[in-house]
């Protein structure tokens, strides 16, 4: 793959230097352009532009990249923490102080993810459909291969590969079980099942994500296509299945008289993938789909604002951050609760907080959001859009697919027990995040981005209009046209 990378790269500088002596060059071939789609010039350079011209989605970029930075840091610590520690009572005093949920709660990071992806989806297609209604088993088709080449290569590097980058006491109860898992299990990553098939033994614990996405894609697809047909019809639908999604969690965790949410304690760290819990509501699809409808919601609501001169006066927009901000405090405080030794088991307080606490964390995050779009959120705005996230956000899928590696190879090969401090968890997250993105930027020069504009080129191409011409001139940057037939409008960053 380098290989064909500088290849490309170079033949890529050859035809832009043509250009400058030459204000027009031949219309490039379908090889031509197979080619250039490896080109590690035009890939970088693209990275930058952003996937809409609706200024008011600009936030979504900081959104996902705060977010993953976050998760990152909360996988080091469980990853850590699952190791021999000297301290492991420093660990038990965690858990009982006053913000503990905020670390031991991050997992509502992931619902962010799941919120922000439902939101580009109906956004999306809603938009697409405004101007011709699309095959959904090509949309749900043109999506499956948008996730998986990239996929496709880590879990390969997990099964036979990783096993032979380390040694230590743990590894071969860690790495090694881990990339026997992969061998074993790979194809249920690939059919995106493997978090009802095989879950137990499960290639790459932290991709049970991906297969509850695209489940929900291909719902949303078809809530989106009732929407466009019939408003009122599609409306209906969408909150019965955000209601049917909170009650699911309801009601098995009052059944099997579970816990609230997943502990993060020890028995759970050590063995994640056959934890109970993390088997029957934290993996599953049809247990955290909450935020994701959520986020249709919202994508259809600034699919209705798009275009309009729309702006909420201070006190609306105070009033909304307000009750976000107690809506996201009760989302996570509200599980410290359960953190408590002494605070009796009922079921039904633990199915009400399992049912409802994702969507408190999901309408939250929506009131933020749309006060930094639409009302007086200036600073949440302006950090939020900061043009160096747009490029880091691009790179947020390879590094939530690669990150653990590096946290699993560092667990399993302590030679002693570790001490375990803050400072410590810091660094090594700081640590894990630059290895994680930089990996990830060489998966997006080499897979992601090349595969793509493959993939485009041979399933979409772009129909010049009958009436006249359209010469390409190749910058080595994007060449746009006046037609634009891209079916994945608003829906191709939608992962993670």
């Amino acid at each position: 793959m380098v290989v064909i990378v500088l290849a490309s790269t170079i033949y890529d500088y050859k035809i832009t230097n043509q250009t400058k002596s030459d204000e027009k060059v031949k219309k490039k071939t379908l090889t031509e352009k197979m080619i250039l789609s490896f080109s590690a010039r035009a890939n970088f350079t693209e990275m930058a532009h952003k996937e809409t011209t609706n200024s008011d989605l600009n936030i979504l970029y900081g959104l996902r990249t705060i977010s993953i930075l976050v998760i990152i840091m909360d996988h080091r610590f469980g990853t850590f923490t699952s190791s021999a520690l000297v301290n492991f009572n420093y660990v038990e005093r965690q858990y009982r102080a006053p913000f503990a949920c905020v670390v031991f709660h991050g997992d509502l990071l992931v619902d962010t993810f799941f919120l922000l992806s439902g939101l580009l989806v109906a956004y999306g297609l809603l938009s697409q459909f405004d101007k011709k209604m699309v095959n959904p088993a090509f949309i749900i088709f043109m999506r499956y291969i948008r996730l998986t080449p990239v996929y496709a290569f880590v879990i390969f590097y997990y099964a036979t590969v990783f096993n032979y980058t380390g040694k230590g006491p743990l590894w071969k109860v860690i790495a090694g079980a881990d990339s026997e898992d992969c061998r074993n299990n790979w194809w249920t990553n690939l059919l995106y099942v493997n978090n009802y098939v095989n879950p137990g033994h499960m290639c790459m614990t932290h991709a049970w994500y991906l297969p509850c996405d695209f489940h929900y894609f291909i719902i949303a697809v078809g809530i989106c296509i009732l929407i466009a047909k019939d408003k009122k019809l599609g409306i209906c639908a969408l909150l019965v299945t955000t209601m049917v999604s909170m009650i699911i969690p309801f009601i098995l965790t009052v059944i099997y008289r579970r816990p609230a949410m997943l502990m993060f304690y020890p028995d759970f760290l050590t063995a994640p993938k056959t934890h109970p819990d993390f088997l029957l509501t934290y993996s599953k699809s049809h247990t955290r789909a909450t935020p994701y409808f959520v986020g249709m919601f919202a994508g259809y609501i600034y699919y209705r604002l798009k275009g309009k001169n729309h702006h909420a006066c201070k006190m609306k927009s105070f009033i909304i951050i307000l009750l976000s901000v107690i809506s996201i405090a009760a989302s996570i405080f509200g599980g410290s609760v359960f953190y408590n030794p002494y605070h009796p088991y009922n079921p039904y307080e633990s199915g009400a907080y399992a049912g409802f606490h994702r969507a408190l964390w999901a309408l939250g995050s929506v009131g933020l959001m749309y006060v930094a779009s639409y009302g007086h959120g200036s600073l949440i705005s302006n950090v939020l859009s900061w043009s160096p996230w747009v490029p880091l956000s691009k790179l947020q899928y390879g590094a939530y697919l690669i990150h653990m590696q590096f946290q699993l190879r560092s667990a399993a090969s302590f030679m002693n027990p570790r001490y375990i401090t803050y400072f410590d968890l810091i660094s090594l997250s700081m640590s894990d995040m630059v290895l994680a993105f930089i990996c990830a930027l060489a998966l997006y020069l080499t897979i992601e981005a090349p595969f793509r504009k493959i993939f485009k080129e041979l399933l979409m191409p772009k129909r010049q209009p009958k009436s006249h011409k359209v010469e390409e001139v190749h910058t080595g940057n994007r060449v746009n046209h006046n037609n634009n037939n891209n079916v994945a409008t608003g829906v191709q960053d939608s992962r993670l």
